[in-house]
């Protein structure tokens, strides 16, 4: 397993993230449709936050980059401190995916370290509802690098 070859936490790194989770499309069906804007807020040591995007749309998954909360308008937000963030994902890299302490769960189920933030409670039981899915995505951290085959 290769890490993802972009900096953490970059619109790169995002966009890595979603292809190789998107790379065995069979088993991202397994997990059923989702509909959701998701927002990763990620705040940095100075308190300065930058927000990016996911975009779960039945089978499919899209990552937007780095937006604007106003303009993206995401139905939940999952807000973590930088190095809680950064060392999920070298978990994740390391043991191929997350263990039982570096889960999208176990990290949020109370609110510590990550956060869960949504406009109401659609969009806070919607994150709960599609976590299986939102977890393979970031679980794709720990997958092999996809080669894609020269058109």
């Amino acid at each position: 397993m290769a890490p993802i070859d972009a900096t953490f936490p970059s619109d790169s790194w995002f966009s890595e993230l979603v292809h190789r989770s998107m790379a065995d499309q069979s088993a991202m069906e397994r997990l059923g449709i989702a509909e959701l804007r998701f927002g990763i807020e990620i705040v940095g040591a100075d308190g300065n936050a930058e927000l990016f995007g996911i975009v779960l749309d039945g089978y499919q998954v899209d990552s937007v980059g780095k937006v604007a909360e106003t303009d993206f308008a995401p139905e939940v937000v999952l807000s973590g401190p930088i190095d809680a963030w950064r060392e999920m994902v070298a978990s994740i890299e390391a043991h191929g995916g997350a263990d039982p302490s570096h889960t999208l769960n176990s990290l949020s189920i109370f609110d510590v370290p990550f956060e869960v933030r949504a406009a109401d409670a659609m969009g806070h039981d919607k994150f709960f509802r599609y976590m299986g899915t939102l977890q393979a995505i970031f679980d794709g951290a720990g997958s092999p690098a996809v080669v894609l085959a020269p058109s």
